[in-house]
Formats: structure tokens, C-alpha cells, sequence
């Protein structure tokens, strides 16, 4: 029963947003569409899109079926005001064939316009009436909405696989949901296939198999750029841990007809034991009612006629009282028998419930199995998209210096679609020094940083093409405004040798220094000439400098 602030709380609650429209958010979003080739027809949930008299937050719209949920915990088989929003507990235990189910009913002054407001009702109404968590709701309302509109209206559908507790409250006009939203309001039963342990706290309260059926995935596929990949996951998530319910309920259930199979079978040896001892009691007594009443022969007075009489009298008494109580005995095995036989009846039947319980659960392994195989299937083709995706961006885009401060030399990489101006990609370094880069072919190195009194340094660095986050910083300290070479393999700079300058040679890739020359201006040019290479001294002296070992070959004075 429900109790009367409930009642008054969903009665308040369901008057007041009858009377308004309910959009998708605090404000309007985008159309959302769903297609699916299942059955042959294509299936778009077509929402109203335009201006609402009053905007209801998604909180409140979601209380609409946690209000109905509650009256279902309380025990409810109907709740709600039908002519707008109302729900119907369709359960049946006594036929074992085909699905219970919770119907979800769209009354004529039901107000919902946005899938997304009929998935916040759908998910309230499992929060309260299972007790699923708000995650896991949202997830099992967006594969109901989507299986009810994949199967809308179709009796056949619904008659093979429901019971008729569900079936006789559904109609081709109402089962299911239509994929417009001004059909919604009147002709809408969004059918919840219910598992056989649905309960408060039951994370398989839903039955999860038919509502991931291979239409229902493929209109969500369908729906989402990423295949609905983040989506099933989330699905397959709650159908392992409800399998794990199932899997620890099945075993306390072996143990329980293990235990029952002891008992009656300790009964039966008992009764098989007293039976003899009960037969030998009552051939006993029946020899000694037979002694009591036999009669002397021969004559004898008036008084031993009449006491023989009597004694015969007395053994008929006798007589008659042990068969009653043999009849009694007899009747009382019998009751025995027949309940050891009731129970030994009840535990075979008990026994076929679970061996189709475990068959059952041995299909859901593999369906779950076959879930991930296609999930992760899809990820792939999903992440094989968007590298492809990536990578036709990255053409797209030119590799820029971008200065931090247009006043300043420092900048970072930043690789830029000029067609759009939209950045993909930036470095983190933001102290480069752009006039100083060399473009490597698959990296950038440049002079970056500045000297601070909080431990800044002027050094190398290298910035791969393919991720400008990829950074590679040299270990020496460089002339800000020197120039960089590439000369054969290798980078050259000037760098910092105690209070003086020289020029460096450094590995491309490592930016490790190789090679020191004699001291030179830090202001040098370098030119490469023979083979050699030649700088200017501190003093003005042209240096020919080996162009491997940076050892001096020639001063050439000025």
C-alpha cells in the first residue's frame, strides 16, 4: 500500500507538470536521431524542437517516475493518474513462460516532448522501484526507449514473448513508443522486461537480453558517432554483475536441494526402520487380546459362565480398540509416505528449475562474451576512424610559430587549419624562439627559454611533429640569439663554455653535445666550405674548423 504523503506528494507533482511542458534541459538542445534497418523501416525519434511556456529542470521530470517507482517498491500493481502518467506491474508468478514486465503509460495529458525527458522518467522509475543507481538507469532507459521503438506495435512481437499479465494491456496503437513525439501523449506503453529475481536491490531486476537484442544495438549504433560503444559497455557492466547475483543465487540454491535430498532421504531409512518394529507391536498385541478372551472347557457353575462372558465381551472391546489403532497407524505411514513422495515430487521439480536456471545463465555468459567481442570490434573501427579522422585534419593543418606576446620573442608551436583558424594542436613550450627553428622533416629544434632569477635556462629543444606534447630538451646552455645550422647529420650552435662562447655540435634527435670548437664570438656566422666549416673569433681571426671534431684546422688573421 502506498502511504497518504506519497500519494499526496505524486498526486501534487503529477498535477503540476501535466500543466506544463516538459523540454529536454534547463534549455533547449539539439534534435536527436536514432535509425535503424531493423524490420525494414527506419526508426528517427522526431522531437519538439521551439519555445516552451515553462522550462522544467530535468531533477523534476525525473521525480515524475521515481514517484512511480515508489508506489511499485510499496507493492502497487497500478499507480498513477492514467490519464497522464501512470504505471502498470504486470507480474504473474504462477505462468513460468515468457516475461513479466513494468508498463510505463503516456497518458492523454502527459506533457513529455524530448526522448531525453521520457529516458529521465524511465530511469527515476527503476531508481526508486529497484533500487538501481542513477548511472545504471540512465543506461537501461536509453536501450528501453530505443527497444520500444524499434518493436512499436507489434502484437506478434510482444505476444511470443510476454505473458498475458503484460499482453492483454498492450495494443497495436499503444505497445511501445512512436518515434514522433506528438504520438506519445495517449498511445505510448513503454514496456520493462522484468527477470524472474526482480526485486528491490536486484541489479537483474531488468532482464537485460531482450532489451540489447541485435535491432535495438543497431539503432543505437546507429545513433551515435562512437557506435554506442561508452553506452553498451555501461549495459554489459550491469549484465556481468547481475550475473554474478544470479550465479551466487544458484549456488545457495544447490545447497538448499542438496540439504533437502538428505532429509528425506534420512526420513525415508527412519520410516524404514520402524516399520518392522511397528508390525511386530501390533502382531503382539493382537496374540494377547486372542489369549485373554479363549474359554475354559468342561462344566462349571452359574458365576464362571457368566465371567466367561464377560471376558469374552472384553477381548471384543480389546480387539475392536487395536484395530483402530492399527488403522490409525496405517493411515498416519500413509500421510508420511505421501508427503515424503509430495517432497520428492517438489524437489525434482526444483531441481529441472535450476537446471534451466543454470542453462540460462550459461546463455547469458555468452551473450555477454558476444557483446564484448562486438564492442570491442566496433572500438576498433571507431579508433580507426578517428586516427583517420586525425590524420586528414593534420593535413589540413600548417605547422605555425605563434607568439605568446606579440611584443616578446617567444612563441609555441601551434599547428593551425587556415581554412577554419581553428588550432589543433599546440605545444606546451611557450618560450621558443621562432627565428632560431629548424624544420628536421619530423621535428622542430629551436632555441627556447630565457635566464631567470627563478632557474630559467636558454637551451635546445626539439618539438615532434606528430605530437607537439613530445619534447626534448638539451642539457647546455646556447647563445639566445645565435643562429642554428643543420650542416650533414648534425645541428650546430653557439653555446656557453664558462665566460666564454664556441660552437657546438649536437645529435639531432638526442640534442646531446658531440663537439666543442675553439672559442669564438657569440655574434659568429658558419659557413661550410670544403668539407670544413669556418667561424670568426673572439678577436676578428676567421676560424677553418674541422667539421667533425670542431678542432681548428687554419687562423686566419685579419
Amino acid at each position: 500500500m502506498i502511504r497518504g504523503k506519497r500519494l499526496a506528494l505524486f498526486a501534487a507533482m503529477a498535477l503540476a507538470l501535466s500543466a506544463v511542458p516538459l523540454p529536454a534541459d534547463d534549455a533547449l538542445d539539439v534534435d536527436e536521431t536514432e535509425v535503424s534497418s531493423a524490420q525494414g523501416r527506419a526508426i528517427q525519434f522526431i522531437n519538439y524542437e521551439g519555445p516552451h511556456e515553462v522550462i522544467e529542470t530535468a531533477e523534476s521530470i525525473r521525480g515524475i517516475g521515481r514517484a512511480l517507482g515508489r508506489a511499485v517498491a510499496a507493492g502497487a500493481t497500478r499507480s498513477g493518474e492514467v490519464g497522464r502518467y501512470s504505471v502498470i506491474h504486470a507480474v504473474d508468478p504462477a505462468v513460468p513462460a515468457g516475461f513479466d514486465a513494468d508498463i510505463i503509460l503516456l497518458g492523454e495529458g502527459a506533457r513529455v516532448d524530448h526522448v531525453k525527458n521520457v529516458r529521465r522518467i524511465v530511469a527515476g522509475f527503476l531508481e526508486e522501484a529497484y533500487g538501481y543507481a542513477p548511472a545504471d538507469a540512465d543506461t537501461l532507459a536509453v536501450f528501453v526507449t530505443i527497444y520500444n521503438a524499434v518493436y512499436r506495435g507489434d502484437m506478434g512481437y510482444f505476444g511470443a514473448r510476454y505473458k498475458p499479465v503484460v499482453t492483454r494491456e498492450l495494443s497495436p496503437s499503444t505497445a511501445g513508443m512512436s518515434t514522433r513525439w506528438d504520438e506519445w501523449a495517449g498511445r505510448t506503453r513503454i514496456v520493462i522486461p522484468l527477470s524472474g529475481r526482480a526485486g528491490m536491490g536486484v541489479v537483474g531486476s531488468v532482464d537485460t537480453t531482450p532489451i540489447t537484442d541485435a535491432p535495438t544495438v543497431a539503432s543505437l549504433k546507429d545513433e551515435s558517432p562512437t557506435a554506442g560503444v561508452a553506452e553498451r559497455m555501461d549495459v554489459v557492466d550491469i549484465k556481468e554483475r547481475a550475473q554474478d547475483e544470479e550465479k551466487a543465487a544458484i549456488e545457495a540454491e544447490k545447497l538448499r536441494l542438496e540439504r533437502e535430498a538428505a532429509a528425506i532421504a534420512a526420513e525415508k531409512a527412519k520410516a524404514a526402520e520402524e516399520k518392522p518394529a511397528t508390525v511386530a507391536a501390533a502382531e503382539a498385541a493382537s496374540q494377547t487380546g486372542a489369549a485373554e478372551t479363549g474359554t475354559e472347557t468342561g462344566t462349571g457353575t452359574g458365576r464362571e459362565a457368566d465371567g466367561a462372558d464377560g471376558a469374552a465381551e472384553k477381548g471384543g472391546d480389546q480387539e475392536a480398540s487395536l484395530a483402530v489403532s492399527e488403522k490409525a497407524r496405517e493411515e498416519e505411514a500413509a500421510a508420511a509416505e505421501r508427503e515424503t513422495s509430495a517432497r520428492e515430487a517438489q524437489l525434482e521439480a526444483d531441481k529441472a528449475a535450476l537446471a534451466a536456471r543454470e542453462e540460462a545463465s550459461a546463455a547469458k555468459d555468452a551473450e555477454i562474451a558476444a557483446d564484448r567481442e562486438s564492442i570491442a570490434a566496433d572500438q576498433k573501427g571507431a579508433i580507426k576512424g578517428e586516427v583517420s579522422a586525425a590524420a586528414a585534419k593534420d593535413a589540413s593543418g600548417v605547422p605555425l610559430f605563434e607568439l605568446v606576446d606579440p611584443n616578446l620573442p617567444f612563441s609555441r608551436l601551434a599547428l593551425v587549419d587556415l581554412k577554419s583558424g581553428e588550432v589543433i594542436r599546440r605545444s606546451g613550450i611557450n618560450t621558443i624562439r621562432a627565428a632560431t627553428a629548424l624544420d628536421l622533416g619530423d621535428a622542430f629544434v629551436a632555441i627556447a627559454g630565457q635566464v631567470t632569477g627563478s632557474g630559467g635556462a636558454v637551451r635546445l629543444v626539439r618539438v615532434a611533429k606528430a605530437d607537439y606534447s613530445k619534447l626534448t630538451q638539451g642539457a647546455d646552455d646556447v647563445f639566445a640569439d645565435s643562429r642554428l645550422w643543420k650542416i650533414g647529420p648534425s645541428v650546430y650552435a653557439v653555446v656557453k663554455r664558462g665566460e666564454l662562447w664556441a660552437i657546438g655540435r649536437f645529435d639531432p634527435v638526442t640534442l646531446e653535445l658531440q663537439a666543442v670548437s675553439a672559442p669564438v664570438s657569440r655574434w659568429t656566422f658558419l659557413t661550410e666550405s670544403g668539407g670544413r666549416l669556418v667561424a670568426q673569433g673572439p678577436g676578428g681571426a676567421f676560424l677553418v674548423l674541422e667539421a667533425e671534431g670542431l678542432s681548428t684546422a687554419a687562423e686566419i688573421a685579419r
